[in-house]
């Protein structure tokens, strides 16, 4: 009972500390305030107004640079405020709102080409659009009523930005803390891996938790790039960049643990099973580290190193396995080695009394990691065709909001607007994402209705009606991309109690809830299916394409780190993490044609073995540079660069493969034969000889996973052109 107490203890914590639930909260009480001033000093339909502007310009309060921050909420004001008067002024030119509506919604939609940022000022410009219909105006009314939105707006723009010190850095907290415990249960998943008698069936589960990581990763880098070279020297955010960095670097550590049938080998199994052990107590430090990361250095690292010293003296004593299990061994070790180094520079860094106090990124790196700031037009013009998801989605999106309006409208439906509105929530740019959507608003929206409606059997009180729709909407934002059946459990609670307060028959507003969502919800699924679907199947071979040149430059900068010995590793870090990012996206959308009709997903378990192959290679790939930058190697430059060129060419040539059908002939073997008889002859020392047999065998082992790959992509391609 203590820990069960202990845990839902941390777990409200750590929602009160939420920067999505802090972000509803703020919203409420901006609510509140102008509903308050404004009935104070004008009427409710003022206030009501303002309250429509907090909303949409929060659905644009996205964390991250400063300027940006502020500027996209701008942005989302400017677009609700033009939606809403361009479509009640066509509402009140009779008809003419029909062809405005769809034309709007496509234009508007079509703005998330931009990126997230963009995405989520088109959202607020469509729900602009919705909300358009649930406040009709006309005449002088509509001035003042885009008047009154843009001021509410602008309230919880300057609220945002009085508060913003404080909740960014909780934000900032909280996704170190997440990043901690991402990377504590990745480490926990390989060292299950390793010994698993069938490690592959855990691949999707490590996938998955990389990605969670990786999504995160992004947004840190875009917080610590987005701070001036000054900033970057306080204390506190620099030691929060260099921890962010160490997890960066211990999460390749984690990836380059290596998954291999030597694991399972009688002569290797026992020492293996010692080993991911220790791999394991790493990621239940890490964890500690995650659950109190302040004040806090443990003598944990010192006593896995003893550990892992210890096996190694046993391991040195007893019969030694062969070749293939030693280089085996030695590559597990030598990772868990450096792991427990920056698992003990990490406790170092959590404990808040040791600052750091250099930059975390010189000029250099912000000018070539942070995008360009100036918004590249050229996106619009070249997706506009229907090759492109998004003007499919755009287009798909203005005729299924056109036929859910024209639905209601012909059946009279009150609060018909709620199709609209649901059709804008669930519909994305894939067949996969709306139907999970679809299935989880429905879900939600009915739960939801069953609990509104046991509130209303108990209690006809308003008061209690105000409490339970202002106190739903924190949760809306917090869940919204957890988990959407609750966010949309918590958003049918806050439209039916508000409602609730406007109209006397709160059964009948729940009812129409209802049948209005299941309506939206039913149109979205049939139209994703039908109306231009988007395939994931047809897009994976141009995502495997990406994934294959990051992972191809990753092996070249790997390269260069060695034969240059450049002390700026920048092109390498940009390389590491580009090629963890495409594989990522490949990751994402193999796991969405998973749940695609069984028609459209031919050849699953080659498409597995395939994915399955890429992170083989990139975790080989990533020990390789592990290795590189941990240890004084003196191999031959000519001769290692022969190794990498090969593989890069082979590389190159899945890669044609994908795009063409056609494979480009591999250069003579000359250089690679003279490096294979450097690797295979006599060393000038011990420590060389172990080098060379270390290089020799990783080439050996990545050579073939890629000719195991390129064996698998024919069949592939060709079900995909099929589609």
């Amino acid at each position: 009972m203590d820990r069960i107490a202990l845990v839902a203890r941390r777990r409200i914590i750590r929602l009160l500390k939420d920067y999505a639930f802090s972000r509803g909260v703020l919203m409420v009480l901006a609510i509140l305030s102008v509903l308050v001033l404004s009935t104070a000093v004008a009427d409710l339909p003022t206030g009501v107004s303002c309250a429509v502007g907090v909303f949409l310009v929060s659905i644009c309060d996205l964390p991250g640079n400063k300027l940006d921050h502020l500027k996209n909420m701008v942005y989302g004001l400017l677009l609700a405020v033009v939606n809403i008067v361009l479509i009640q002024l066509a509402h009140t030119a009779g008809e003419l709102h029909v062809l405005a509506l769809p034309l709007l919604v496509f234009v508007t939609a079509y703005l998330s080409v931009f990126g997230k940022r963009a995405g989520l000022v088109s959202f607020s410009g469509l729900l602009a659009l919705v909300l358009a219909y649930a406040f009709p105006k006309a005449g002088w009314d509509i001035v003042l009523s885009a008047l009154y939105i843009g001021l509410g707006g602008l309230w919880f723009i300057l609220l945002n930005v009085i508060v913003h010190p404080f909740r960014y850095k909780r934000y900032r907290l909280g996704l170190l803390n997440d990043c901690i415990q991402l990377t504590a249960d990745y480490l926990e998943l390989k060292s299950r891996q390793v010994v698993a008698q069938d490690p592959d069936h855990l691949w999707p589960e490590v996938i998955r938790t990389h990605n969670r990581i990786n999504e995160i990763r992004k947004v840190l880098t875009d917080y610590f790039l987005g701070q001036s070279p000054k900033q970057d020297t306080l204390g506190e955010q620099s030691r929060e960049g260099v921890l962010y960095l160490e997890l960066v670097d211990l999460v390749e550590l984690g990836a380059a643990v290596p998954v291999r049938p030597e694991a399972r080998q009688p002569d290797t199994s026992n020492t293996t099973a010692e080993l991911a052990g220790i791999l394991e107590q790493v990621a239940t430090s890490l964890r500690r580290v995650a659950f109190k990361s302040r004040n806090f250095v443990s003598a944990h690292p010192d006593t896995l190193a003893q550990r892992l010293a210890s096996l190694g003296e046993r391991r040195a004593e007893g019969p030694a396995p062969d070749e293939r299990g030693e280089h085996y061994l030695y590559i597990l070790y030598d990772n868990l080695e450096k792991q427990i180094g920056k698992l003990r520079t990490i406790e170092r860094l959590a404990d808040t009394r040791g600052l750091v106090s250099h930059a975390i990124f010189s000029r250099e790196a912000k000018s070539r990691l942070r995008p360009p700031a100036d918004t590249d037009w050229s996106v619009l013009r070249e997706n506009f065709s229907m090759d492109s998801a998004a003007f499919r989605h755009s287009l798909r999106l203005s005729l299924v909001v056109l036929l859910g309006y024209l639905i209601g409208r012909y059946f009279s439906l009150q609060n018909a607007y709620w199709i609209i509105l649901t059709v804008v929530v669930i519909m994305r740019p894939t067949y996969v994402q709306s139907k999970d959507r679809s299935v989880e608003r429905t879900l939600g929206t009915l739960a939801g209705a069953v609990v509104a409606a046991g509130v209303v059997w108990l209690t006809d009180s308003h008061l209690v009606y105000a409490v339970i729709g202002a106190a739903a909407m924190p949760f809306v934002f917090t869940y919204l991309d957890r988990d959407y059946r609750i966010s949309a459990f918590f958003v049918t609670l806050n439209l039916v109690f508000t409602y609730a307060l406007l109209h006397p028959d709160a059964y009948t507003v729940i009812a129409y809830r209802v049948v209005d969502t299941v309506i939206g919800a039913a149109l979205s699924f049939v139209a994703s299916r039908l109306l231009w679907p988007a395939w994931e199947s047809r897009s994976i071979p141009k995502l495997m394409v990406r994934a294959l040149d990051g992972i191809g430059n990753y092996l070249r900068q790997e390269s260069n780190l060695y034969l240059n010995r450049e002390d700026d590793s920048l092109a390498y870090r940009i390389a590491r993490r580009h090629a963890f990012v495409y594989l990522g996206e490949l990751d994402d959308s193999y796991a969405r044609a998973l749940r695609e009709p069984v028609r459209k997903r031919a050849a699953t378990e080659s498409l597995s073995r395939i994915v399955t192959c890429n992170h083989q290679i990139l975790s080989s790939i990533a020990y390789l540079g592990t290795y590189l930058q941990h240890h004084p190697v003196s191999v031959s430059h000519e001769h290692f660069s022969a190794l990498i060129n090969d593989l890069t060419h082979r590389l190159e040539a899945c890669r044609d493969l994908l795009e063409t059908g056609h494979t480009r002939p591999l250069p003579p073997r000359t250089e690679t034969d003279g490096a294979l008889a450097y690797f295979t002859g006599p060393a000038e020392s011990e420590g060389q000889q172990r080098e060379k047999r270390l290089f020799l065998r990783e080439y050996r082992y990545l050579r073939g996973l890629i000719d195991g790959l390129q064996r698998e992509l024919p069949g592939r391609l060709a079900l995909a052109r099929g589609v």
